[in-house]
C-alpha cells in the first residue's frame, strides 16, 4: 500500500478482487496470463501410489487437479540476478 500510494484498505481489496478473479477462471479451467509476470494454469495428476514415509505401507493418491504457477523469464531472471546478490 505504501509503495503504491493507495490505503491499504483499497490495496486488500485489490488483492482480493485479483484472488477472486483468478479463482473463477480455474474453476473453470482456463489459464491466466499476466504478461511480465507469468501464468496461472490448473495441472491434472492421475491416480498414484505412493509409499507412506512414517509406516511405510502403499497409498493410493487419488487423481486430482493443481493450480500451477509458471513465472515469467522477466521473472525468473530477476530471481536469479537477486539470489547471486545474497551469495
Amino acid at each position: 500500500a505504501e509503495i503504491g500510494g493507495i490505503t491499504k484498505k483499497a490495496a486488500r481489496e485489490g488483492l482480493e478482487l485479483f484472488i477472486e478473479t483468478l479463482m473463477n477462471y480455474m474453476a473453470e479451467d482456463e489459464k491466466v496470463m499476466i504478461k511480465g509476470f507469468g501464468r496461472f494454469e490448473m495441472k491434472n495428476y492421475k491416480e498414484r501410489i505412493c509409499r507412506s514415509p512414517i509406516g511405510g505401507e502403499n497409498c493410493i493418491i487419488p487423481e486430482h487437479k493443481k493450480m500451477r504457477f509458471y513465472a515469467s523469464e522477466t521473472i525468473a531472471d530477476r530471481i536469479k540476478e537477486m539470489q547471486g546478490e545474497e551469495e
